[in-house]
């Protein structure tokens, strides 16, 4: 007999000082941090890099050089920070089956110092119950629910659409086309999370759809 599917997401986007906020009391405190507070507890994985790597992939799409050479070295830089992202969250890609990400190849060790507002945190792990407010409730039902399953999904299906055979520039550009739209389907939701981090926001994908529409008949014609 089959499991039966899950409907509550894996992972949520959460911010950090909402964690950080819950002391070993579970005393929601908005305006506490202390040292052993739940943020430390949990040690989630930090979820700023993956936003990064996406809206950073998205620009990617719009290659300065339009020829094939410029096209292989967008797929191979989007390919790079891709990787360099998913690599701070095992856990997580195998936890949503995914494929583990490739090997990291030319991709140095993470020795970056990070500054970071978002964490990932299991959907699970956000059921204790805190005190807030004079009243007991349970974490997640406090914070506002942002699900992370299909923007790591996203990221991963990113990586792998830049391992596609491709032998033309027509192949290349569908590739990019590819990661595109796939991007804009996951991050307009997020774009208040981009803003906060201080990275532009993306269009609807209405939007993109039409641009790459008005794309298509300059090139037809």
């Amino acid at each position: 007999m089959m499991g039966r599917h899950r409907t509550k997401p894996l992972y949520l986007i959460v911010e950090a000082e909402i964690l950080a906020s819950v002391g070993e009391d579970r005393d929601l405190d908005p305006e506490g941090d202390s040292d052993n507070n739940l943020l430390d507890e949990l040690q989630c994985p930090l979820f700023d890099e993956v936003l990064i790597a996406l809206r950073k992939s998205f620009s990617l799409t719009f290659p300065r050089n339009p020829f094939i050479d410029g096209l292989q070295e967008a797929l191979l830089e989007i390919r790079r920070i891709g990787v360099e992202a998913l690599r701070t969250i095992p856990e997580a890609i195998e936890e949503l089956n995914l494929k583990p990400v490739p090997p990291p190849g030319e991709v140095g060790p993470n020795t970056k110092a990070y500054v970071f507002q978002y964490i990932l945190a299991r959907f699970d792990d956000l059921q204790l119950k805190v005190k807030y407010e004079g009243k007991t409730k349970k974490l997640v039902n406090l914070i506002e629910q942002r699900p992370a399953d299909e923007v790591i999904r996203t990221l991963r299906d990113t990586v792998s659409y830049t391992f596609d055979e491709m032998y033309n520039e027509e192949q290349h550009e569908e590739a990019l086309r590819q990661i595109r739209m796939r991007i804009g389907k996951v991050l307009p939701p997020l774009n208040e999370l981009l803003i906060s981090i201080e990275i532009e926001p993306i269009a609807d994908i209405t939007l993109i759809e039409s641009a790459d529409r008005v794309h298509d008949d300059y090139q037809g014609n």
